[in-house]
C-alpha cells in the first residue's frame, strides 16, 4: 500500500485531512477523576482541527469509545467552527479485543455504522468493501443506536465475566470444576463458550 501510494503517514494533520473523504476520531476517553465520567476533551479537540483543516464534503468518523449523543455534540462543535462547512459525523465503534486486535481489525465480528446521511453511508461502504467482500457484517444504523451498541457490548460482557467469576466462587465452595461448567453452559448457542 505504500508503494502503491494508497498509505502514507505523515505528522502534518493538514496534509491528511484537506484531501480526506474520511477523517477518524480515534483518542483516548479515560475517566475523569472525581466523576469517573468519559474525558472527552480529545474527542472535542479533534473535531475543532478538524473543522479548520476539511475541505469539500469530508466523512468524520468516531472510533472512540463515547457516550451517547457524543456525534451530536461532534457536528455541533463542527458546524459552530464552519457553517459553511460540508460534513457528516458517523459513529463506527471499535471491538477489538486486547491481545487481538490486528486479527480483529482485519476479520472483524461486525462492523457497526451510525449515520442518516445517504453521502456518508456511500463513503463507509466503500471504505469497508473489502470487508463486506470477506462477508464480514456491516450494521447501518442511526448513530446514536451505533454509540448505544458499542455500550451495551461492553455491558454485556462484563456481565458475563463477571458471571462465570462468581460460578468459580462457587464451583470452589462445591467441589465443581468451573471449566467444565462453563463448556456445559457455553455449549448453549444462546449463552456461547467465549468467557
Amino acid at each position: 500500500n505504500v508503494k502503491e501510494e494508497r498509505l502514507f503517514f505523515t505528522t502534518e494533520a493538514k496534509d491528511a485531512i484537506r484531501d480526506a473523504d474520511a477523517v477518524f476520531i480515534a483518542v483516548g476517553t479515560p475517566s475523569r477523576r472525581g466523576d469517573g465520567h468519559a474525558d472527552l476533551s480529545y474527542v472535542y479537540a479533534a473535531a475543532e482541527e478538524i473543522a479548520e483543516l476539511m475541505d469539500g464534503f469530508t466523512v468524520i468518523v468516531t472510533k472512540s469509545t463515547v457516550p451517547v449523543g457524543t456525534g451530536d455534540e461532534v457536528e455541533e462543535i463542527i458546524r459552530k467552527k464552519r457553517p459553511d462547512g460540508e460534513f457528516a459525523v458517523v459513529s463506527n465503534p471499535e471491538f477489538l479485543r486486547e491481545g487481538a486486535a490486528i486479527k480483529d481489525f482485519k476479520i472483524p465480528d461486525r462492523v457497526v455504522v451510525g449515520t442518516d446521511d445517504d453521502r456518508a453511508r456511500e463513503v463507509m461502504q466503500e471504505l469497508y468493501r473489502p470487508l463486506f467482500l470477506n462477508e464480514t457484517p456491516i450494521l447501518f444504523t442511526a448513530r446514536r443506536t451505533s454509540e448505544l451498541i458499542k455500550y451495551a457490548a461492553n455491558a454485556f460482557l462484563a456481565v458475563k465475566i463477571t458471571f462465570i467469576n462468581e460460578m468459580a466462587d462457587l464451583c470452589e465452595k462445591v467441589g465443581a470444576n468451573v471449566q467444565e461448567v462453563s463448556r456445559g453452559i457455553g455449549l448453549d448457542g444462546r449463552i456461547g463458550k467465549k468467557f
